[in-house]
């Protein structure tokens, strides 16, 4: 697991835990055994929980609308891609074990049925790998440079291809697998999957912008 991170990627309405505080003194795979079973344990619960790469806990409350309609609709689009060109898609309730420690979970993703079958999953553990694209989506409450933060950990840890949506603002981050800074785009109507995700166009303008 790695010591610090670039930047915060938790929102300021996030409930943030440092297990060290509780008496635990895991870390590495232990701790992300623990969180596991932690989540397991609070399947019920209407909140969202993730794990930093330095070993924090991170809870959030539920998303409302009219985020909750835009992850939604994002991963249904990614749902149908699969129909026709595989891989695995999955939604915001799908946690990744990311590779540099930490447990993340993307508004929506893909990932290619290669990289998905070279890896065991565990019913009721994480997935053990980061996907080739993920999406996040900014909601009403939420500030931008924590999920900037979270998309570039995700770049370190082996996506490809990355949307950072801001519904409000009209407004797409694109991030790149070898690129130093994202591409910004102003009131796109569709969003191409590139070479990541051949033949995926999403109407971002239809699914997300105009949905509010």
């Amino acid at each position: 697991m790695t010591t610090a991170t670039k930047s915060r990627i938790w929102q300021d309405n996030a409930l943030v835990i440092d297990p060290k505080h509780l008496g635990i003194s895991a870390s590495g795979r232990d701790l992300e055994k623990l969180f596991v079973d932690f989540c397991n344990r609070n399947a019920q619960n209407t909140w969202q929980f993730e794990l930093s790469p330095d070993g924090e806990i991170i809870a959030m409350p539920p998303v409302h609308h009219p985020s909750d309609d835009h992850e939604n609709q994002t991963a249904t689009r990614l749902t149908l891609y699969t129909d026709d060109y595989g891989g695995q898609a999955r939604n915001s309730n799908a946690a990744f074990l990311m590779p540099s420690g930490g447990v993340l979970v993307p508004d929506a993703s893909w990932t290619s049925q290669e990289k998905w079958d070279a890896h065991s999953h565990i019913a009721g553990d994480a997935h053990p790998l980061c996907p080739d694209f993920v999406v996040e989506i900014r909601s009403t409450s939420d500030n931008l440079a924590p999920l900037q933060a979270k998309m570039q950990l995700y770049l370190e840890n082996g996506v490809l291809l990355g949307w950072l949506i801001d519904p409000a603002n009209r407004r797409v981050f694109v991030y790149r697998a070898g690129r130093e800074e994202p591409e910004q785009l102003d009131d796109p109507a569709t969003l191409s999957g590139e070479s990541v995700l051949p033949g995926f166009v999403f109407d971002v303008a239809r699914w997300i912008f105009e949905r509010n």
